[in-house]
């Protein structure tokens, strides 16, 4: 056997690996997906029809944050809930908003960072409720600040344009809250603050 062809049978092939961490992935995005578009068709039904029961699909909120933390572990990522405050019920619309800031920004590490490992941190006020969502992913590469930078409406990874996060920024503007994303010293932040009695917009 020449030593090229030792070469050749010696290397273990690695694409099994990636496969199957791609498809863990694809399938934490389809099933987010499945559940944004059930909520959005509840959420159109209560509004044609106002005197009717409310959907019966459970209202997603923070009480379900479990479920998204290990949706993202699936992928292989190593991801961590602190809490600061002491968790409390929420008003609805800021429960939901909560959740989906959350929700859309560990879909992003799934899909972007090329993370091993994310810190969602949920810290309860008397007046609001702050999320932080860190991961030591690669951040945006368009040469960012390694510090978090205010959005104006635009923005993302990995050119900080698109992924969700100028959506994630208008949903926190809406309720009279902000949302700031970009690069860190070890990866990337998504912060954003929602009063609990939001002044919707």
């Amino acid at each position: 056997m020449s030593s090229r062809a030792r070469r050749c049978t010696g290397k273990k092939p690695e694409y099994p690996v990636a496969l199957a961490t791609a498809e863990e992935a694809l399938k934490a995005v389809k099933a987010t997906s499945k559940e944004a578009l059930r909520e959005l068709r509840g959420t159109l039904g209560v509004l044609r029809q106002a005197d009717e029961a409310a959907p019966t699909a459970p209202t997603s909120g923070l009480d379900r944050l479990t479920e998204l933390v290990e949706r993202a572990r699936s992928t292989g990522i190593d991801v961590r809930v602190r809490t600061e405050g002491g968790s409390r019920p929420l008003p609805p619309p800021v429960d939901l908003a909560a959740y989906r800031i959350v929700q859309e920004s560990l879909t992003n590490v799934t899909r972007h960072a090329r993370a091993r490992s994310a810190l969602v941190t949920i810290a309860y006020g008397d007046t609001d409720i702050r999320l932080r969502i860190d991961d030591d992913g690669q951040g945006a590469d368009e040469g960012a600040a390694l510090r978090p930078h205010a959005l104006t409406g635009a923005g993302s990874r990995p050119g900080l344009s698109g992924s969700g996060i100028r959506g994630m920024a208008e949903r926190a503007k809406a309720f009279g809250g902000e949302l700031t994303a970009g690069n860190t010293a070890d990866g990337f932040r998504v912060e954003a603050r929602l009063p609990l009695k939001p002044s919707l917009s």
